[in-house]
């Protein structure tokens, strides 16, 4: 301390987009989820939009990257969550923008930034999900 305070910390607006992606078995649409064992956390695929990127195509590429699945059919826009957390002397307000995508992939695989994933029935899903905005 200095000069009769702390300095304030940086803050950095960060924009990204996700997807919450289903596929029916049966009568029964079941939801994709993420788990980060290290980070204990059950989330949805989401992503940094890149540059030359728009909103969709950021959310594509990271339920593909994430998952494994590459067949979605895009059902629209379901908003956008803002929180804001604390890392490495920063404050980061972070902008998410979720899409709904269907697939008929029942083969998804986690990629190389999470530990498992599973397919749940959305009253699961909803009780799973480690952020409640998500």
């Amino acid at each position: 301390m200095y000069g009769g305070g702390m300095q304030p910390r940086q803050r950095i607006r960060v924009t990204s987009a996700g997807g919450v992606v289903y596929r029916w078995e049966g009568d029964k649409p079941l939801f994709l989820l993420l788990a980060s064992n290290k980070r204990g956390v059950w989330c949805l695929p989401k992503g940094l939009i890149e540059e030359g990127e728009d909103e969709v195509t950021t959310a594509m590429r990271e339920v593909r990257e994430e998952t494994g699945v590459s067949r979605v059919k895009l059902h629209g826009k379901l908003g956008a969550i803002k929180y804001q957390f604390g890392f490495r002397a920063k404050t980061y307000d972070k902008t998410v923008h979720f899409f709904l995508f269907e697939t008929d992939q029942a083969d998804a695989k986690v990629g190389t930034e999470h530990d498992a994933m599973e397919w749940m029935p959305y009253e699961k899903a909803l009780q799973t999900l480690s952020y409640p905005n998500e």
